[in-house]
């Protein structure tokens, strides 16, 4: 009996063995059918994705310079994503009317400032790095005594 292949079209013999078979034996169709599966788990299985979380957050810990490494054995993929990063900048500026915010963007600021807050320095790109100070902001009643 045979069958056409959902990756690749092409007809193959159904493996009597593997009921409701779609996929063909080439090693591309193979793989578009495991990203299928994964990513179907991923959608509809909670502990999977958990799982699959924890495993990835290991791995990072026991590989912490991996990327930094990557990047220094690619130059060229080093150069391609500042040149995509650049390019959302653009995008980002265009529709943030300049601001780019990495992280923690105050939103919903109440009147009352006092409190611990983190300043982040905006670099010329309009960019907010990582880079941050955290200060303590107190209301003086009165006004301030250090000038009118």
């Amino acid at each position: 009996m045979e069958g056409t292949c959902v990756c690749c079209g092409a007809r193959f013999d159904l493996n009597p063995a593997v009921k409701g078979q779609k996929y063909c034996s080439r090693r591309e169709c193979q793989r578009a059918r495991r990203r299928r599966w994964q990513r179907q788990k991923l959608a509809t299985d909670e502990a999977y994705r958990q799982n699959q979380a924890a495993a990835q957050q290991s791995w990072r810990a026991r590989n912490p310079d991996y990327w930094r490494q990557y990047r220094c054995r690619h130059p060229e993929y080093a150069q391609r994503n500042r040149e995509l990063q650049r390019q959302r900048n653009q995008r980002r500026m265009v529709s943030r009317q300049g601001l780019i915010a990495k992280m923690d963007e105050l939103t919903g600021c109440n009147n009352d400032v006092t409190g611990l807050w983190r300043l982040v320095p905006v670099g010329v790109d309009g960019i907010a790095k990582m880079d941050a100070l955290v200060v303590k902001i107190d209301v003086i009643q009165g006004g301030c005594p250090f000038g009118p």
